[in-house]
């Protein structure tokens, strides 16, 4: 069974955006583009929660050189599967809705054969699929800055979860790139 990571840039002291919503605070140097770029051909799918989804849906489909030309085609052309019980349906090419019963979907997309899935989610998308239990494991690229404020990575309620630190990764930016597979234990509960 493939596996369903999150990968999500937070701040030090716990947020995914600015009070305004804005996400591109983030430290990005070339080595962590490049990261990006493996991480993309390394992997079979992405979900997405419907606001990050209809932000990246905007954005994606017409973005230029200020991307790699890697970036620019997997977003193009993996799956991509959306968190939502509202949403009907999609306008970027290979995008799917998971529908109402989002843990059913995820566990299904997982059964499939390939390589994993990346979770690349909001806040509530990441909350609601840690406590699905349908999370394997969580990549935070902790940036080196204090937002003060904005939205929290996890601000609801969940399951306590035991992490198992398995790799640490310092970008020149120093951001620092942490993995958490999620414990046996907690998969278990």
């Amino acid at each position: 069974m493939r596996r369903l990571f999150l990968h999500i840039n937070v701040s030090l002291d716990g947020y995914i955006t600015t009070p305004a919503g804005d996400i591109d605070w983030r430290f990005a140097d070339e080595e962590f583009e490049r990261h990006i770029d493996a991480l993309l051909e390394s992997i079979d799918g992405m979900v997405f929660g419907r606001t990050a989804f209809e932000q990246l849906a905007a954005y994606w489909p017409t973005a230029g050189d200020e991307v790699s030309a890697t970036q620019r085609r997997r977003m193009h052309e993996l799956p991509k599967y959306v968190m939502s019980r509202t949403l009907r349906r999609t306008r970027w090419h290979n995008s799917h809705v998971l529908g109402e019963d989002l843990a059913a979907g995820l566990l299904e997309l997982k059964r499939q054969g390939g390589r994993d899935l990346a979770l690349f989610a909001g806040g509530q998308a990441a909350t609601s699929a840690v406590r699905l239990g349908v999370v394997d494991q969580l990549r935070l690229v902790i940036n080196p800055v204090l937002l003060g404020g904005g939205t929290r990575l996890f601000d609801d309620t969940y399951p306590t979860t035991d992490l198992q630190l398995t790799d640490t990764h310092r970008f020149a930016s120093g951001a620092l790139l942490l993995t958490y597979d999620v414990a046996a234990s907690s998969a278990e509960r």
